[in-house]
């Protein structure tokens, strides 16, 4: 199912049961049109955008045939002076993005829980992303604990790193 960057409205997208929310495995192309979208300035990273990952996999969320939220894991040890202890084990978030439409709705929620499921599978310990400030207490309440204060790159937007150990799944 490619992925689509509609102009939806909460009233009438919002999920009114479970049945409304699927989450899936992707194609990168298909969620290429809703990063490209949510995650400016930062420019578009063409396809493959991570073409020296080890591994790597995509997950989106959907409301019913709208793709609302995606997110990017690959496997990638974080540098090894922000205690790491999971080396060759340790898997990145990239490019998390929600449309605006559907944002604090639990779709971001559902596609980092399906990408930590598919992690343990996977046999990760630990998981760990940059995030924007704005994401700060999204990443806070999923049990990740920020390393460091906020970081300033260039055309990006202010962000913090985080990470979290995989192991039971996080109860909120």
């Amino acid at each position: 199912m490619k992925g689509q960057v509609t102009q939806a409205h909460v009233t009438s997208q919002f999920p009114t049961s479970d049945t409304d929310l699927h989450v899936c495995l992707i194609s990168e192309e298909g969620g290429f049109d809703l990063r490209t979208s949510e995650l400016a300035p930062a420019p578009p990273k063409p396809v493959p955008a991570y073409p020296d990952a080890k591994a790597l996999f995509h997950v989106g969320a959907y409301c019913g045939s709208v793709l609302a939220s995606v997110g990017t894991f690959t496997l990638e040890d974080m540098d090894s002076d922000q205690g790491s202890q999971s080396s060759g084990r340790s898997w990145r978030i990239r490019g998390m993005a929600t449309a605006r439409d559907f944002r604090r709705l639990g779709f971001a929620s559902a596609v980092l829980d399906h990408g930590l499921r598919e992690i343990r599978k996977r046999g990760g310990l630990l998981v760990w992303c940059n995030g924007r400030t704005t994401a700060r207490w999204f990443y806070r309440h999923h049990g990740f604990e920020q390393i460091g204060g906020e970081r300033q790159v260039p055309g990006l937007q202010p962000h913090y790193r985080f990470k979290r150990a995989i192991g039971q799944p996080h109860h909120s």
